[in-house]
Formats: C-alpha cells, sequence, structure tokens
C-alpha cells in the first residue's frame, strides 16, 4: 500500500508483435512479485496499437506462456487498440496545455546533437526542436517534461525499462500512439 492507502499498480505491457523472450519473463515476473510483495495489483496491458505488426497468434502465446510462469492478473486486460479514444482525447487536453511539441529529429540526428547518454547507452534527446513551433504534419510528438513539472508545481519524471525518458514521444509522426 501507499502511504495514501492506495494500492501500488505494477503492469507488464507487451507488444503481440512477437514472442517473449527471456528479458519479457523477467520483466513480468519481476513486476508480479513486487506486485505481491507491496500488497498491490499486477496488471496485463496488451501493446497492439501497432496493427501492421500486431498478430492474434503473438497475443494467444503472451497468455500462455505467462500462464506457463504460474503468473495471473487482474480482468480485464487491457488491450491498448480498444482505447484509442481516450488516447486521442488525452492529447489534445495535453495540447491545450500547451505540453506537447513537434519534433523531426531522427535517431541519428539525436545521436549526433546529443551530449548524454541513458542506463543502456542510448543517447538522450537534448531538447533540439522544443520551443520552434514546427509544423504537426508528420511529425512526433513529444511532451515537454519542464511544462509539465512548471504545471504540476514539482518534478515530473518518466522511466521506462529503467532508463530515463527525457522527453517522451507521445504519438510518432504517422500517426501512430507510442
Amino acid at each position: 500500500m501507499s502511504g495514501d492507502g492506495t494500492r501500488k499498480i505494477f503492469r507488464f505491457a507487451p507488444s503481440p508483435n512477437g514472442y517473449l523472450h527471456l528479458g519479457h519473463a523477467f520483466s513480468a515476473l519481476l513486476d508480479f512479485d513486487l506486485a505481491r510483495r507491496e500488497g498491490g495489483r499486477f496488471l496485463l496491458r496488451i501493446e497492439d496499437i501497432d496493427q501492421g505488426r500486431a498478430r492474434p497468434e503473438f497475443e494467444a502465446a503472451i497468455y500462455e506462456d505467462l500462464a506457463w510462469l504460474g503468473l495471473s492478473w487482474e480482468e480485464p486486460v487491457r488491450r491498448q487498440s480498444e482505447h484509442l479514444e481516450d488516447y486521442s482525447a488525452a492529447l489534445t487536453e495535453l495540447d491545450a496545455l500547451g505540453l506537447l511539441y513537434s519534433c523531426v529529429c531522427s535517431r541519428a540526428d539525436i545521436a549526433r546533437s546529443s551530449t548524454g547518454r541513458d542506463l543502456d547507452g542510448a543517447p538522450l534527446y537534448p531538447g533540439t526542436c522544443r520551443g520552434k513551433g514546427l509544423a504537426r504534419a508528420g511529425a512526433n510528438l513529444r511532451l515537454d517534461m519542464a511544462k509539465a513539472a512548471a504545471l504540476v508545481g514539482g518534478e515530473v519524471s518518466w522511466r521506462e525499462h529503467g532508463k530515463v525518458i527525457v522527453a517522451p514521444i507521445l504519438r510518432r509522426g504517422d500517426d501512430h500512439l507510442s
């Protein structure tokens, strides 16, 4: 339980675009164990928003593999593709608050201009496009973490797989949610 009496939530969110590997198994087992130790909830979310690569047979294999590992999760499973309107509404709200900006940097651009690296050695996005007012068409939409922190009056951080995300991409230029 958290200090405020709410239960902590742990989730495992694989993409059904291939079979699970040992890293997935480790992550799922870790989250499941943490949820049990903390008296929290363990949720399963299927990241099936990339409809070009998501396959039903891979999703079925996810359930089979997790059951084989002895894991169980709260129902219902949240499938991202069933909630696209929710995400679109959230993006609209973030945009209205001035928290999104367009970014046209490729991975190669980021690698050339980055001065820092994450824990895995990948280059950190240096904020190249922030404040440039670039057109939205064909651009990635990033969350402006500095503005978000100012809005909430405190620190805002985003970690994914142990990596600090400096300015997460919330929607890719091809209109896929990220």
